[in-house]
């Protein structure tokens, strides 16, 4: 019986046990506690190890038996045992072990085409948009209309009549010598703002106004007109696609650049060889630095040092309505129309260059101007535009 009874409370002890460490597995009450490791592995994601902690007992240490100080001389001396000679053994002391300083991570270089710059001028995280002034994260542009004075003796436009600022001579207030214009100053941080939008056919021209606005342009002008040359000369580049290719050249190109850069050609300079024929390498060289937009019109305002020129690749000089695309740097660009119909006075291209130099910009391009010439903004038709066009170049959101 005795025999019996140990058996059946080992079995039942046993049984404890096993149901026990079952339920401690189901129901995850252990004792001790989980750690978990990161083992980081180069090149792969890190791996999570589980472990167990198993508790260990504290050590115990015993006493060592402190010497008794002895007077050490000031300076190590080495004495002499049994003929051995003894150095005094350097001090050593508990260095601390480094601590893991977290190295600071590198600011990382605006990718934008400003560089950061400007960065006053934007509106993160809201649009600001008003007659005079468009801003948001990607965009601003601010709008300004301005009458100005026009030299009869050098030519510049000043700000107010009288003695003028460039030469010292008369500028009257008459209204022929009175231009008025309209300057967009436009900063933007992707060049995907900068668009291009043109017309297949003749009969689909439409007004700078109504073609923006199909295509949600915040800003838009005119642009070279291309459906009146692009089968017989010339060369186009709309949103960096290639549209047409002429075999002959006979005006000033504008380019802008997938890098934001903008540069206006004088064609009979850098366009043509010897034989006064199109430079096909010249046109491959342009080809190859990626340009996302060629405009055909001109011509080429500023030289290449950015200075006004007195020579122009086009017969049509005359005081005009005028259309501007000016390149200050890469992001920041600016549009401009100035009036000439109605008894207003137009620009030369002289004095359209020398306007240009005085704003500081180191690129600028004429485009299609007379009735063509309109700029929209923000809802509103500034310029000519009296006549429909077939194409323009427009800011609009990323």
């Amino acid at each position: 019986k005795k025999r019996i009874l140990r058996w059946v409370v080992l079995d039942l002890c046993g049984f404890c046990v096993i149901a026990y460490l079952i339920c401690a597995q189901v129901f995850n009450f252990f004792p001790w506690k989980p750690v978990e490791i990161e083992i980081p592995d180069p090149g792969e994601a890190s791996v999570t190890v589980q472990v167990t902690a198993v508790p260990q007992p504290t050590p115990t240490v015993a006493p060592t038996d402190t010497p008794a100080p002895t007077d050490a001389p000031a300076t190590p001396a080495t004495s002499s045992t049994e003929g051995a000679p003894v150095t005094e053994a350097p001090v050593v002391t508990d260095t601390p072990a480094p601590t893991d300083v977290p190295t600071p991570a590198p600011t990382p270089e605006p990718n934008d085409l400003l560089k950061g710059k400007y960065a006053d001028l934007f509106s993160p995280g809201q649009v600001i948009s008003n007659d005079r002034e468009y801003r948001s994260e990607n965009i601003a542009i601010f709008l300004t209309a301005k009458t100005g004075y026009v030299c009869g003796k050098c030519g510049h436009t000043a700000e107010k009549s009288g003695a003028c600022p460039f030469c010292g001579a008369t500028i009257g207030s008459r209204k022929a010598d009175t231009v008025t214009y309209t300057v967009a100053d436009i900063y933007i941080r992707d060049l995907s703002c900068l668009k291009t939008a043109f017309v297949t056919r003749a009969d689909d021209e439409d007004k700078v106004k109504p073609l923006a606005e199909a295509h949600h342009g915040i800003l838009a002008v005119n642009t070279d007109y291309f459906i009146n040359y692009y089968n017989k000369h010339g060369w186009f580049i709309r949103n960096g696609v290639e549209v047409q290719r002429n075999k002959k050249i006979s005006s000033d190109l504008g380019v802008l650049f997938a890098d934001g850069t903008f540069e206006t050609f004088d064609y009979k300079q850098e366009l043509l060889n010897a034989k006064r024929e199109t430079d096909t390498a010249a046109l491959d060289a342009i080809f190859a630095r990626n340009p996302q937009q060629i405009w055909y019109f001109g011509p080429q305002l500023l030289d290449k040092n950015g200075a006004a020129k007195t020579q122009f690749n086009s017969t049509l000089g005359k005081a005009n309505p005028r259309t501007v695309v000016g390149y200050y740097e890469p992001g920041h660009y600016c549009f401009f129309v100035v009036d000439g119909r109605g008894g207003q006075r137009g620009l030369t291209f002289e004095e359209l260059s020398l306007l240009c130099a005085d704003m500081g910009l180191t690129a600028a391009y004429n485009m299609d101007g007379g009735a063509s010439s309109g700029l929209y903004f923000n809802g509103k038709i500034y310029g000519q535009n009296g006549r429909a066009t077939g194409d323009i170049v427009y800011i609009a959101e990323p």
